[in-house]
């Protein structure tokens, strides 16, 4: 066995390292999960509202534009989630009130529908 001493942060610390045989074998690391997207409907009557507070990272419609009840309206990020914005209803998009990069608050306003 082998003593060695490691400077880590500029704290020393005394080491024991003992020699083994080599054995074959695979190393495998963690598997890391991404983040998936989650789906929340939104609340309104004409408006769509944030369901939760946190950054949009896109809207994914357009003025003039139809859009269906369960349509994905917006992407907004949540303690590290990314969480797709539905719309509960059908309308027209008449007016966008946020856009990609904005902090939103719980039932601020995102999209107006006529």
């Amino acid at each position: 066995m082998k003593v060695y001493k490691v400077k880590v942060n500029g704290k020393v610390y005394e080491v024991e390292v003992e020699a083994v045989d080599e054995v074959q074998g695979n190393v495998e690391a963690p598997v890391v999960k991404k983040e998936e997207k989650k789906a929340v409907v939104s609340e309104g009557t004409n408006q769509i509202l944030a369901p939760i507070a946190g950054k949009i990272l896109g809207i994914k419609v357009n003025v003039g534009e139809m859009v269906t009840k369960g349509q994905t309206v917006a992407l907004i990020e949540a303690m590290k989630l990314e969480n797709e914005i539905q719309s509960a209803f059908d309308g027209k998009v008449k007016q966008i009130l946020v856009k990609k990069g904005d902090d939103v608050r719980n039932k601020d306003v995102l999209i107006v529908l006529e």
